[in-house]
Order: C-alpha cells, then structure tokens, then sequence
C-alpha cells in the first residue's frame, strides 16, 4: 500500500513536471483505486473473524499434525485471498518459529480449511494465530488483523528401554511414603493390607479381634509395606539461544528413555528439576505409567534458565529425606550416581551409547 501510495505520488509529479494529461488520469486511477481498496479493506477486516483447532493434544515428532482453521465471513462480499501466520512457540528451547498458512476464497458464512503442521523437534509447543491477511479484490493490495487464539500441544520424547537392575536394598528401601505396595505386606501400622485366617508362626499381637469375634475364627491383620522412593533424579538443563535442538532432542530421549526403565523396572523415584516460573525446585513422583507421562508433560512446559544449584535446592527444600540414589543428569548430558560419573553421551553417538547402558542401583 506505501509503494502504491509512492507511485502515485510519482505519477502526479510526472504529470505536473511533463504537463501530460494521460499522467493526470493515470493518477487519479491510482488513487480511486488506492481509496477504493482502503475502504474495502477496512471492511473486510471488520467482518471477517478467524479460530484454529487442533483435534490431538499429543502429537508425534516429524509426523503432520492436523490443523482447522474457521474463517467466519459476516458480510455479503466473498474473501477471494487470505493468508494466516501461525507461531509455533517451543516451550522447553524457549524458541519460536514462523509460518504462513495460505487459504482460499471464504464465501460468506463460515468456512473452514485443513492444514498439515509438522513439528520436527521434542517439546512442549504453544500454536498461536498470530494475525490474518486480507487482500483485495484486486490481489494487490493488503491489510492485517491480528489474532489471539491458540492452542497446546506436546511431542514428547521417544523412550528406548535400557538396563535398570535394582539391589534388594533398592527393593526393599524403607522409608516415609504415602503409596503402598499392593501385592505385599509391611510394618507400617497406619495403613491395612489385607485380614486373613490365622497360621502358626503369626504373633498373638497381629490378631484381630472383633472380627475374630464375629466371623467364629481368628483372623489376622496384616499390616502395608510403603513404597518409598529409594532414587532421585535430578535434570538440570539451561536452554538458550546458543542450544541447538539436535542436543536438546537427545537430552530429553536419554532422560526419557531413563526414567522409563527405571519405572519399568519397579524402582519408584522422584524426578526433580528448577521451575523457573515457581523459582524453586519442584518434583514429581514416577511410579507407573501415568505419573510417567505427568512427569514427561510438566517437565516439558516451562524453559529451565538456573544451573548449578539444583542438588543444594533440592538437599535444602527436603532436608532429611532418605534415599539411596542420587542420579543427576545435566545438559552435557553426564550422567551421575551420587558422586560418580556413569556415562557421557556424545552428540554424534549417543543412540549407540544409550542402547548399550545399564544402571545398578
């Protein structure tokens, strides 16, 4: 529209400079037609409003992510061209990416159109609609509207099953837990596991007595074993600019790919990291399937932007707590186990590397 108006104004000062009366009507086209596409415009973007949808919520890295977006026509006159600029906003890398979606005619009324997103990169992603482009009837000429609707979605990382051997210390880890094992019994007297008949050998102690008294026969109470977490798992990694998301995508599969063997193994743990919008260490227990996946989803929303201080954080925020474990991986993708250094993942080899490690704890 600028370059138009200049032209115009060109136009003018030729027609002045060379008294040419074709330049004069040349401009007063230009300029009529300048006018007439400012106030279509003007109109368009007023009646035309604009949604984005996407049907998943989990998408899978590299593969077309479907997307819907509703065009909302409230005038009589069709939107002959329109083009979208959808930002795709990666939490984790704190890193935003730019696309223009193209459309077609929009009669009035509503119309939708179905668009392909490919995500290449593990994280959480904020879809936002930045803003549309209306054009003429010409197709010159533009205006935009900006937008503010958005959605969620989350590429979480692949998971590679790797070797987590447990010790019977591991198995058996004593501690404060509010999760009790299911399958066997405990000593741990504020929660019941199961009553039962009376064998030789029980204590005269663990006898119910009411319900002896009602059923006709000793019964005994047996009481729950506490699943306590005998690992913790420190992640520490400080995105940026200068963080590639090559490094960034093998350090979230190695994590992964670590915290569900271990979960896959029995080994309930706490994975534990620095909230930068809490400002302060937070931590999530995994001991199944769904606490997985919480772990994996939290983890993911928020860029981490403290180094150095989580292990002195955590140690401070829950001083006293037992475990045997102290597993810490951080952005050069070292691995710990308390004071010892397990492994260093290469960038060029570490699906190798991480294929062929195993964990004793």
């Amino acid at each position: 529209m600028f370059l138009a108006a200049v032209l115009t104004a060109a136009i003018f000062y030729n027609a002045i400079l060379f008294r040419s009366a074709s330049f004069v009507l040349l401009g007063y086209a230009c300029t009529a037609l300048l006018l007439g596409s400012c106030i279509f415009l003007a109109y368009r973007v007023r009646t035309l409003h604009c949604r984005i949808t996407f049907p998943v919520s989990i998408a899978e890295c590299g593969r077309p992510l479907a997307a819907r977006i509703f065009i909302e026509n409230t005038s009589f006159l069709p939107c002959m061209k329109f083009k979208c600029l959808l930002e795709q906003k990666n939490r984790f890398l704190n890193k935003k990416r730019r696309k223009w979606l193209r459309g077609g005619m929009a009669a009035a009324g509503s119309s939708s159109f179905d668009y392909s997103v490919v995500i290449n990169n593990y994280g959480s992603y904020e879809l936002r609609l930045k803003k549309i482009r209306v054009y003429d009837l010409t197709g010159l000429f533009y205006a935009d509207k900006r937008l503010s609707c958005s959605g969620s979605v989350q590429v979480l990382p692949a998971m590679q099953e790797i070797g987590v051997h447990l010790s019977e210390a591991a198995r058996n880890f004593l501690g404060e837990s509010d999760c009790y094992d299911e399958y066997r019994p405990g000593d741990d007297h504020s929660e019941l596991f199961q009553v039962r008949p009376f064998q030789n050998g029980d204590k005269i102690q663990s006898v119910h007595w009411k319900l002896s008294a009602k059923s006709g026969e000793l019964l005994v109470k047996e009481n729950s074993f506490p699943k306590a977490c005998p690992a913790v798992f420190l992640l520490e990694y400080q995105s940026g600019k200068q963080k590639t998301a090559e490094k960034a995508n093998a350090y979230l599969v190695i994590l992964a790919s670590i915290a569900f063997s271990m979960m896959d193994a029995g080994c309930p743990f706490y994975a534990a990291w620095y909230s930068s919008s809490r400002r302060d260490a937070v931590r999530v227990r995994v001991d199944g399937e769904e606490s997985l996946f919480l772990f994996l989803s939290s983890y993911l929303e928020e860029p981490f932007q403290e180094q150095g201080t989580l292990a002195e954080t955590y140690r401070e925020k829950y001083r006293g707590e037992n475990y045997l474990y102290l597993l810490h991986f951080n952005e050069k993708l070292e691995l710990w186990k308390n004071e010892d250094k397990i492994v260093q993942f290469q960038e060029k080899d570490w699906k190798e590397t991480l294929s062929g490690l195993e964990i004793i704890l």
